[in-house]
């Protein structure tokens, strides 16, 4: 530590990090009738969110912390640790150093989290107005954002802080703070932030003549500079180049990881207008109406643009840093079959030019802004068929018929997708390679994305 100019200081504070004594969280709310049928709804307030998933980082680090990982050379013989003792059930722990003044600390990470805490909240903001078209029926239109501060980010320490040009080892000396110890240890900050603005508009119809639905229809956008820590597909979580001065964090900002710019849901119930004390054949009795009568559907209609993620520069531009590839202007990224086979037009990306020289300010190399491409959307259609048989008083049967993505409709992951135990298409982001690029193999739900039907009969009782 020493040879790295790293100081050991001592704190009084038993929590090893400073958090603000005061997190003030004011809401207002105003409703006012401008006319009979006419009402103005608004509304602001702060939310603060948790203090999720940290604290370890703050103490988990040598000298304090360490670990050692010994493997043995083969199956036939023992561990044999750095001075000479065999690691074997006699020895024990014996050849294993536990003062921190005796290890050689080269190669483990130094951990840490932002010192001065800013705990994370949230701005939400309204303005709607909802109109009454008929008793039952009710139209509203609303403004509704929000803009999210000191979001959490792992950006990692011990990395570089300029630009190097590809071929160079940046694991070293000058370009390491730390060159003695790990790079790319765990480090927290809450340094980012997002914005959410959306026009929402919703028609209900409440329950009337055995009818009622509710569709809503939202145009929104989301941008931010900080990804999603379990849903990364256009910002990086730990960013691009964290330590980069005058790029940082904030030179990710782009969309959202869950940006979805359009979003329709549409459901609803309707009781058959079919058997006893009903439109049609309302005089029905006994078999007749045990057949026509009961019956009910419910529906669930859900519409929505795909989400933003990243293609990368297929050729490296740094030794250090991560790459998006720019956009062609004029070429629209769509352009094409835009299906699973292609689903975007390699015509439309570029990888830029790769830096020339150690500390260069021109920061062309690291590419574009994230989110340069929009995966499948997702159109899901789900539909139910109860039909009731009165038993007695009582007592009575339902029956119900259930279809889970009714029109089997396959709803696709984006290019390069890999998780939940699939590796993406080779070649899906490599807009080099016009025969693979864009190439889907995946669909989002996985063996849950086919249609699904099922059956049950109640008894009511």
């Amino acid at each position: 530590m020493q040879t790295d100019g790293i100081a050991i200081s001592c704190s009084s504070n038993p929590a090893l990090v400073d958090v603000p004594g005061v997190d003030l969280a004011p809401r207002v709310g105003i409703a006012y009738q401008v006319t009979p049928k006419l009402v103005m709804r608004a509304g602001y307030g702060i939310f603060y969110g948790a203090y999720e998933q940290s604290g370890q980082y703050r103490f988990a680090n040598y000298p304090f912390i360490f670990g050692f990982s010994f493997y043995s050379p083969d199956a036939a013989h023992p561990i044999t640790y750095s001075n000479g003792l065999p690691g074997t059930l006699e020895t024990g722990f014996n050849g294993i150093s536990f003062n921190a003044t005796t290890v050689n600390a080269e190669g483990i990470a130094l951990q840490g989290e932002q010192h001065n805490y800013k705990p994370t909240y949230t701005q939400s903001y309204n303005f709607s107005l909802q109109y009454q078209l008929t008793p039952n029926q009710t139209v509203q239109m609303a403004f509704v954002g929000n803009a999210a501060r000191h979001l959490e980010s792992t950006p990692m320490d011990n990395e570089t802080s300029e630009i190097l040009p590809p071929g160079m080892n940046p694991y070293q000396a000058p370009y390491l703070p730390w060159p003695d110890f790990a790079a790319f240890a765990a480090y927290t900050t809450e340094g980012t932030n997002s914005y959410y603005d959306s026009l929402q508009t919703t028609y209900e119809r409440r329950f009337s003549r055995g009818l009622n639905f509710l569709a809503n229809y939202t145009y929104s956008k989301c941008r931010s500079d900080g990804g999603d820590m379990l849903n990364s597909t256009a910002i990086p979580f730990g960013g691009r180049a964290p330590w980069l001065p005058h790029f940082g964090l904030e030179g990710d900002y782009g969309l959202c990881d869950f940006d979805i710019r359009q979003v329709f849901h549409y459901s609803g119930e309707y009781a058959l207008p079919f058997g006893n004390g009903k439109h049609f054949l309302g005089n029905s009795h006994g078999v007749l109406n045990q057949v026509i009568g009961g019956w009910k559907t419910n529906w669930i209609l859900t519409l929505q643009d795909g989400q933003p993620f990243t293609i990368g520069c297929p050729i490296g531009t740094t030794a250090n840093f991560g790459c998006f590839a720019l956009r062609v202007p004029g070429q629209n990224p769509n352009a094409g079959p835009h299906d699973v086979n292609h689903w975007l037009n390699p015509g439309a990306y570029a990888n830029p030019a790769p830096a020339t020289t150690v500390g260069q300010t021109d920061f062309s190399p690291l590419g574009g802004a994230p989110g340069n491409a929009i995966a499948p959307g997702f159109h899901r259609m789900d539909f139910s068929l109860f039909k009731e048989f009165r038993t007695s008083e009582k007592t009575h049967m339902e029956f119900r018929a259930e279809f889970f993505n009714l029109t089997n409709h396959p709803n696709f992951s984006y290019p390069g997708f890999s998780g939940n135990g699939v590796s993406g298409a080779p070649g899906a982001t490599d807009f080099t390679n016009p025969a693979e690029f864009g190439t889907i193999n995946f669909t989002r739900d996985g063996n849950n994305d086919q249609r699904e039907i099922q059956f049950a009969l109640k008894f009511y009782f």
